[in-house]
C-alpha cells in the first residue's frame, strides 16, 4: 500500500500555529512569511482560515496576528484529560484492589471511547484494551455509557454510520441500540455480556465533573466466571462510590 502523503495546507496551518510562542505572541504576514518559507499569499490565505475557526485572532490595530480563543479550548480539552488521568489514577488503583477486577476510566472521543487509565496493565489483561486504545461505543459498557449523555443530533449520527458486529452478542440494530441508550440515561449505569469480545462482561458508571456533567466512565471488567449476575449490584454501589470519589477530585481543577 502506497504510503499516504500529508495534506500540505493543514501541515503548513499546523507550522503557522507552532511559529507563536511567548517570545513571538504576535505576528504578521510578512514575519511568517519569511519564516516559513511560504508565499504571503499562501500565509494570508491559512492565516484567514485559522482566524474564521478562531484558532488565531487579528488585531485591529497593527493587523497583526495572534493564536485565538479556539487554541485555548483545545488546549483545556487535553489538559482536563491529564488531569482526570491523575487525579483518578489512586483512585482506581483502590478500586482494583477492593474488587480484584479490571477497572478503566475512559473519555468519549466522535463515536469511539479512548481509555485515560487502565489498571492492572499487564501481559495477561492487555487484551481487554489498553491505556490510548480507541474502540467503538456500541459495544462497550464505557462506551454505550458515554454515548447514551451525548446530544441527540451527536447519538444520531454515530447511530447512523455502520454498527459492526463483534461477537454474535453486539448489538448491531440501531432501533434496539437507541432504546437501550435510553436506558443507560434513566439508570445511569452500562452493563455488557460478551458484546465487544467473548468470554468479557463489563459493568460502567458515569463520571461527573464539577458542573454534575459527565466528563468520563470509570467501568469493573472481567471474565464471565469473574463477573456473575449475582455480584453486579454490588459492583454498581462500589463503582458509583469510587465515581464520587474522581468527582470530588475534579472540582480542584480550574
Amino acid at each position: 500500500m502506497a504510503k499516504e502523503q500529508p495534506l500540505s495546507s493543514v501541515h503548513n496551518a499546523i507550522r503557522i500555529l507552532q511559529e507563536f510562542s511567548d517570545e513571538r505572541p504576535m505576528m504578521g504576514v510578512s514575519e511568517l512569511s519569511e519564516r516559513l518559507g511560504l508565499a504571503k499569499s499562501t500565509v494570508h490565505r491559512l492565516l484567514c482560515t485559522l482566524r474564521e475557526t478562531g484558532l488565531v485572532r487579528q488585531d485591529g490595530h497593527s493587523h497583526k496576528y495572534r493564536l485565538g480563543i479556539g487554541m485555548f479550548v483545545i488546549g483545556s480539552v487535553f489538559y482536563r484529560s491529564a488531569e482526570l488521568r491523575v487525579k483518578a489514577f489512586p483512585i482506581l488503583v483502590d478500586l482494583m484492589q477492593r474488587v480484584r477486577r479490571i477497572v478503566r476510566l475512559g473519555i468519549y472521543d466522535y463515536g469511539s471511547v479512548v481509555y485515560l487509565c487502565k489498571l492492572p496493565e499487564d501481559k495477561e489483561t492487555r487484551t481487554f484494551s489498553s491505556i490510548g486504545t480507541r474502540v467503538p461505543c456500541h459495544c462497550t459498557a464505557v462506551g454505550k455509557l458515554l454515548l447514551a449523555f451525548q446530544s441527540s443530533e451527536e447519538i444520531m449520527r454515530v447511530l447512523s454510520l455502520p454498527l459492526k458486529a463483534r461477537t454474535s452478542n453486539t448489538i448491531t440494530d440501531k432501533d434496539e441500540l437507541l432504546e437501550q441508550l435510553q436506558h443507560i440515561r434513566a439508570v445511569r449505569y452500562a452493563l455488557t455480556w460478551e458484546e465487544s469480545r467473548y468470554d468479557v462482561c463489563s459493568l460502567a458508571v458515569p463520571v461527573y465533573d464539577e458542573s454534575q456533567q459527565v466528563t468520563a466512565a470509570l467501568s469493573i471488567t472481567g471474565s464471565k466466571s469473574q463477573f456473575l449476575p449475582t455480584q453486579v449490584q454490588e459492583f454498581l454501589g462500589t463503582l458509583r462510590m469510587f465515581s464520587r470519589l474522581i468527582t470530588e477530585q475534579l472540582d480542584g481543577i480550574e
